[in-house]
């Protein structure tokens, strides 16, 4: 298994994903699926139901035969809120099975790296599971808690799987300094900086213009470790779930910012997000296309 892939918490990602999906299961019984999803513009959160399902359906798909798949498109069979939740239910538990029976170390496509592990694929599903949960819920003005737990795995998902996925694709993050995360409740860090540079041949002006593929840099470099060194002056710190909201585009760094600024003026303790360093440059890589 890769570094970027390998399981970064205790977590049982498999039981972790089941628990999402029944949760997902229960609110989807009670939506009102015709209802716009802020954070999946164009959708409906029936077509985010439906979205979500079918992702599942062809994990199972790639679990089961080691390979990349064909995506599903499949629907219920009547667009009410209680068949469409059984629909789902359904789709969440025969990935459930499919991952519970699996070796997750025997050998699987992923969409991020190509090769790697069946390990990928549960803890893929558990934060497409819970995003899109948070999706859902916010259409009916709410907003669940997420287990620290989970949220600081998520951001080590965006970090160290979306992150070189979005690079590779054609979608870089705005850095060129590095730039360190800390989840404030958790006490996990991160570093992400610009690959190094290779210098061992000097660009002469009579070399010829590179094309662009050869100009694209590699991805940034990510790495985790209990404190962000002292060097790395560019940072973002807040509670795990926070930085998983602001990573996948769920949370507006204004309102993370406005939350921090009312405890502080509460008098009841920093709970909220804190930018050190060049704010332009840190609000310019949380701006970026971090995930999909």
């Amino acid at each position: 298994m890769s570094a970027a892939t390998r399981l970064s918490t205790g977590l049982d990602f498999v039981e972790e994903y089941a628990a999402a999906a029944e949760r997902l299961a229960v609110a989807v019984a009670w939506a009102d699926l015709r209802a716009p999803v802020a954070g999946c513009p164009r959708w409906s959160t029936y077509d985010l139901v439906v979205h979500v399902g079918n992702v599942h359906a062809w994990a199972a798909t790639i679990v089961e035969t080691g390979r990349a798949a064909a995506e599903q498109n499949d629907e219920p069979a009547h667009a009410k809120p209680r068949t469409v939740s059984a629909w789902y239910a359904g789709k969440a538990e025969d990935l459930y099975e499919v991952l519970r029976g699996a070796d997750p170390d025997a050998p699987c496509w992923n969409f991020a790296f190509g090769s790697g592990t069946v390990a990928f694929w549960p803890r893929r599903q558990l934060h497409e599971t819970t995003i899109h949960h948070l999706d859902l819920e916010a259409t009916r003005g709410r907003t669940p808690a997420v287990d620290p737990a989970v949220a600081r795995d998520g951001v080590d998902e965006v970090l160290r799987v979306f992150l070189h996925r979005m690079h590779t694709r054609g979608r870089p993050a705005a850095l060129d300094r590095p730039l360190g995360l800390t989840a404030s409740d958790t006490g996990d860090s991160w570093v992400v900086a610009p690959a190094p540079r290779d210098v061992s041949t000097p660009v002469l002006p009579a070399q010829p213009v590179r094309t662009r593929a050869e100009s694209v840099p590699p991805p940034p470099v990510v790495t985790r470790g209990p404190a962000v060194p002292a060097d790395v002056t560019d940072r973002v710190e807040a509670p795990a779930e926070v930085l998983y909201r602001l990573l996948w585009k769920r949370l507006a760094i204004d309102d993370a910012m406005d939350a921090v600024d009312a405890v502080d003026a509460g008098g009841t303790g920093d709970t909220g997000t804190r930018l050190s360093g060049d704010e332009a440059r840190v609000r310019a890589f949380l701006a970026s296309p971090l995930v999909p």
